[in-house]
C-alpha cells in the first residue's frame, strides 16, 4: 500500500534540493601548507598595489587594494576547467605601478604549491591575460586550491608562500572535470622556410590528445608529440599532424615547408648591431619584389633574413624598394647588392641611397654585370641622420639586415624611352643644342634616333644617331618629332614623342612677368580662354587654362598658325567680369622684346579694357611676319602696358607660340586630281581616301605633318576606285594638317586637311 508522505517530508525533500548545489559549493579545497602575509612595506601606501580584480571560468571578483592582505575566497568563489583545454584568465592591479603575477593551482590536491603547478605567469604589467590550461594528471571533480600572487616588478618575483611587500595574495577554487571531446589537431613550426632542412615542429592540439602522428611529406612520420624533423632533399612538403585521445582523432590541414638550401655567399664583413641604439631607430619592415618583411626595429640588432625571405628579379626592370624606418626619426638609408657574389661589397655594388628620410622608397634597376641564377646577399643599413652608413661598420643607432636576391635574364624586347635637357622657351648654350637621355628598359644593346622634319638636324659632340645619349643641335625654327628605336637580342621597340621641340631661330629669352603678389598669394583674377581665328586656308586656336601657379604660363605644346597680310581675331575670356585691362603683344623683330610700338608692324597688338569676361580684337598680320612669341596679360588695373612687370597682384600673363604654315607647292597641290579626301573638315578625325579613275590606282606612302613640317603619321594606303581607303586622325589634336600621298614613281600630292 503507498501512503503519502507527511508534509513535513516534502518540504525537507525541497529543501534538499535547493541546498546541494549550496553544500557542494561550500567544500573547501585542502588547506594549503603556507599562508602569505600582508604586505610588509612601509611605502605600500604609496603605490596603492594589489589585486583588484581576477577574472577565470566562473569567477569575477573585483576587489581593494593591498590593504585587503591575503584573502581566501576558495571556499566561496570557483571555477570549473577543463583537462588539457586552455581556459582565458585575467588579472588586474592597480595603475600606479606595474606588477609581477604568479597563478598555482593545486593539481594533485596535496596542499603544497609545486614547480609543475605553477599554472600562469606574468610580468611587468597592470593588466595580465593569458590562458591556463589543466594537465591530465591533475585530480578530477575536487576542488583545488588556486594561489594569486602579486608584487611590485622591480623587486624578486613573488612565490607561493611569500610574503609581499607591496602588493597581496587572494586563494580561489578550481574543479578540474575530464574531456570528453576528441583532439582538435594543431601545431606550429619554428619557420616555414629553411635552408638547413631541420625544422621545429611543436603540438599545439586541443582537448588532450594522448598520441601522435606526425607526415612530414618525405615519406618519414614521427610519434613524438613534439618533433625536430632533417629533411634530406631541397623541397617543398607538405605535413601533417594526426592526434588522439579515448574520444576520438583528428587530422590538422597541412602546412607548407620549404627547404631552400641555396643561400648567398657568406658576407666578407659580418652585420652588426648597433653602438648606441634609441629612440626607435631602425628597420621596421622591408618590401622589395615578392618580399614583404616586418621585424622590430634596430632594438633587435643585426638581422639576417637572407634563408626566409628571397625574391627574384630581373635584369634591366626597375624594381621599387620600400624600407619602413622606426618612429617618426629621419636616417640616412643605403642598400648594396653583392653582384658579383664574391661576399665583398663594394662601392660600385650600391644600389640606393636615401638621405634624410624617414621610410624611404625608391626605384633601383639591376644591371647587366649581375651573376645570374645564384642568390646575391641584399644588404640594407639605416642609420642617422649624418652617420654615414656602411655595410662593414656597425650603425650608431640604427640596424643592419640582409635579404637574398636571385637575379635572372632579360628575355624581353627593350620598351624604348628617352627624356631630355629641353625647356620649353628656355635657350641652351650652344642654343638649340640639347641632350637625349635613353631610359629604355630590358636593356637595350643598340639605339636608333630619328627626328621629324629632319632638316637642320645635326648631331654633335661625337655623338650619332646610334648613341645611346646623343647630344644633338637644330638649326631650323619649327616644331620637332622625337623617334627612339631600342633592340636588344629579343627584339626591337619604337618610342616616338609627337610635337616634342619646338625650336626658335634665333633663340631668345624673353623678360619674365606674372601676376599674384610677391608673398606668394594667388590672383583671384586670371585668363580661361585665349582663341585665334583660322587664316585662311587653316585652322582655328583654342586654348583653355586655369588659374596658373605664380600667375605665369607658357604653352607650348601647341601654336597659333598666323599668315601673312591676313586678319585674324584674338579673343581672351577671363574667369570673372571686373572692369579689367587685357594687353596683347607679338615679338614681330624676333629681338626677344615687347615692344610698345602700333602701327603696320606694331608690337602691341592690344591694349583695352572691359567690364565683360571676354575681349576680342582684329589684327592684321604684317608681311614679315616669322615663327615668334605672343604673349597676354589681362590685369585688374588701367596702368601704362608694362609686358615685363612682375608679381602685378591681380593678373595673370600667359605665353604663346605663333608659326608660319609653309604655302603649298601649286604643283603638288594641283596633283592627283582623282584623289577625293572626305569628310574635310573632319569632326572625329575619320577620313575616306578614294580615286575616281583606274589609273590613279595603286599603293601610295602616306604621311601627315603638321604646319611645321613634323610627321606625324606615316604609312602605306591602296587607293582605288571599287572602295575608299580609311585614315584616322582621331589621335591628333584639332588643327590644320598636310596629307602627303606619293606613288611609286615618286610624284606626291599634298592636301590640306582640317581636324575640328
Amino acid at each position: 500500500m503507498v501512503q503519502n508522505l507527511p508534509s513535513w517530508a516534502k518540504w525537507l525533500s525541497s529543501l534538499s534540493l535547493v541546498m546541494l548545489p549550496m553544500l557542494s559549493y561550500a567544500q573547501c579545497p585542502a588547506a594549503a601548507s603556507c599562508t602569505p602575509g600582508s604586505a610588509s612595506s612601509a611605502l605600500a601606501s604609496a603605490y596603492s598595489m594589489g589585486i583588484y580584480n581576477v577574472t577565470l571560468g566562473g569567477i569575477n571578483n573585483s576587489t581593494a587594494n593591498y590593504t585587503d592582505g591575503y584573502k581566501d575566497y576558495s571556499c566561496t568563489l570557483g571555477a570549473s576547467l577543463i583537462v588539457n583545454t586552455a581556459a582565458a584568465i585575467s588579472i588586474r592591479n592597480g595603475t600606479a605601478a606595474n606588477e609581477n603575477v604568479r597563478v598555482w593551482i593545486d593539481y594533485n590536491n596535496d596542499g603544497l604549491f609545486g614547480t609543475t603547478e605553477l599554472a600562469f605567469s606574468s610580468d611587468n604589467k597592470v593588466l595580465h591575460t593569458g590562458t591556463i590550461t589543466p594537465p591530465a594528471t591533475a585530480v578530477l571533480n575536487t576542488r583545488l586550491r588556486m594561489r594569486v600572487a602579486s608584487d611590485y616588478a622591480n623587486i624578486a618575483v613573488p612565490t607561493a608562500c611569500s610574503t609581499p611587500q607591496y602588493s597581496q595574495d587572494e586563494d580561489y577554487a578550481v574543479t578540474v572535470t575530464p574531456n570528453f571531446s576528441a583532439p582538435v589537431a594543431a601545431f606550429s613550426v619554428d619557420a616555414t622556410t629553411t635552408c638547413s632542412g631541420r625544422v621545429q615542429f611543436t603540438d599545439q592540439s586541443t582537448n588532450g590528445a594522448t598520441a601522435w602522428l606526425w607526415e612530414f611529406g618525405d615519406n618519414t612520420t614521427s610519434t613524438q608529440q613534439n618533433s625536430l624533423h632533417t629533411y634530406a632533399t631541397a623541397g617543398t612538403y607538405q605535413v601533417r599532424l594526426t592526434a588522439t585521445n579515448a574520444n576520438g582523432t583528428s587530422t590538422s590541414a597541412a602546412t607548407t615547408i620549404t627547404y631552400n638550401a641555396a643561400v648567398p655567399v657568406a658576407a666578407s664583413c659580418a652585420g652588426l648591431a648597433a653602438t648606441a641604439n634609441c629612440c626607435n631607430y631602425g628597420i621596421t619592415r622591408v618590401q622589395l619584389g615578392t618580399i614583404d618583411n616586418a621585424s622590430a626595429d634596430g632594438s633587435g640588432g643585426y638581422q639576417d633574413f637572407t634563408c626566409p625571405q628571397r625574391t627574384t628579379l630581373t635584369l634591366g626592370v626597375a624594381n621599387t624598394l620600400r624600407i619602413s624606418t622606426g618612429g617618426t626619426n629621419l636616417h640616412d638609408t643605403r642598400a648594396w647588392l653583392d653582384l658579383n657574389n664574391d661576399g665583398v661589397f663594394a662601392t660600385s655594388e650600391k644600389v640606393l641611397e636615401v638621405l634624410n628620410s624617414a621610410s624611404p622608397s625608391a626605384t633601383f634597376t639591376v644591371p647587366a654585370t649581375a651573376t645570374l641564377g645564384q642568390p646575391l646577399r641584399l644588404r640594407l643599413v639605416a642609420d642617422g641622420v649624418g652617420t654615414n652608413p656602411q655595410p662593414c661598420v656597425a650603425p650608431t643607432l640604427g640596424q643592419v639586415e640582409d635579404y637574398t636576391v636571385t637575379v635572372v635574364a632579360n628575355t624581353n624586347a627593350p620598351a624604348a624611352a628617352f627624356t631630355s635637357n629641353y625647356v620649353a622657351g628656355a635657350c641652351t648654350t650652344p642654343a638649340n643644342t640639347y641632350t637625349f637621355t635613353d631610359q629604355s628598359t630590358n636593356l637595350p644593346t643598340a639605339w636608333l634616333w630619328s627626328f621629324s622634319p629632319s632638316a637642320g638636324v645635326s648631331f654633335v659632340n661625337g655623338t650619332s644617331a646610334t648613341s645611346q645619349n646623343p647630344q644633338v643641335a637644330f638649326a631650323t625654327a619649327g616644331t620637332y618629332s622625337v623617334t627612339l628605336r631600342a633592340t636588344n637580342a629579343n627584339g626591337s621597340n619604337t618610342f616616338t614623342a609627337s610635337n616634342y621641340l619646338l625650336v626658335q631661330v634665333p633663340c631668345l629669352t624673353y623678360c619674365p612677368a606674372n601676376g599674384g603678389y610677391a608673398t606668394g598669394l594667388a590672383s583671384s583674377f586670371w585668363i580661361t580662354n585665349v582663341s585665334v581665328s583660322a587664316a585662311p586656308g587653316g585652322a582655328a586656336f583654342s586654348n583653355t587654362s586655369g588659374n596658373a601657379t605664380g600667375g605665369y604660363a607658357l604653352f607650348a605644346a601647341s601654336t597659333i598658325g598666323v599668315q601673312a597680310g591676313a586678319t585674324q581675331t584674338i579673343t581672351v575670356t577671363t574667369n570673372q567680369a571686373f572692369s579689367h585691362r587685357v594687353t596683347i603683344w607679338a615679338d614681330y623683330n624676333r629681338d626677344g622684346v615687347f615692344a610698345n610700338t602700333t602701327g603696320a608692324a606694331g608690337e602691341l597688338l592690344y591694349n583695352g579694357t572691359s567690364t565683360a569676361i571676354t575681349s576680342s580684337t582684329q589684327v592684321t598680320i604684317p608681311a614679315s611676319v616669322a615663327p615668334t612669341r605672343l604673349r597676354v596679360l589681362v590685369a585688374l588695373n588701367s596702368n601704362t602696358p608694362n609686358p615685363c612687370a612682375t608679381n602685378q597682384g591681380e593678373a595673370e600673363v600667359e605665353d604663346y607660340f605663333l608659326s608660319v604654315p609653309t604655302p603649298l607647292a601649286t604643283r603638288e597641290a594641283q596633283a592627283l586630281p582623282a584623289l577625293t579626301v572626305s569628310p574635310n573638315p573632319t569632326p572625329d578625325g575619320r577620313l575616306q581616301l578614294q580615286v575616281s579613275e583606274a589609273s590613279a590606282s595603286g599603293t601610295y606612302s602616306l604621311a601627315v605633318e603638321n604646319l611645321l613640317g613634323a610627321r606625324l603619321l606615316s604609312g602605306q594606303v591602296r587607293l582605288g576606285v571599287a572602295a575608299p581607303a580609311a585614315l584616322d586622325l582621331a589621335p591628333l589634336p584639332a588643327g590644320l594638317y598636310l596629307l602627303r600621298l606619293t606613288n611609286a614613281q615618286g610624284q606626291t600630292a599634298l592636301r590640306r586637311v582640317v581636324r575640328q
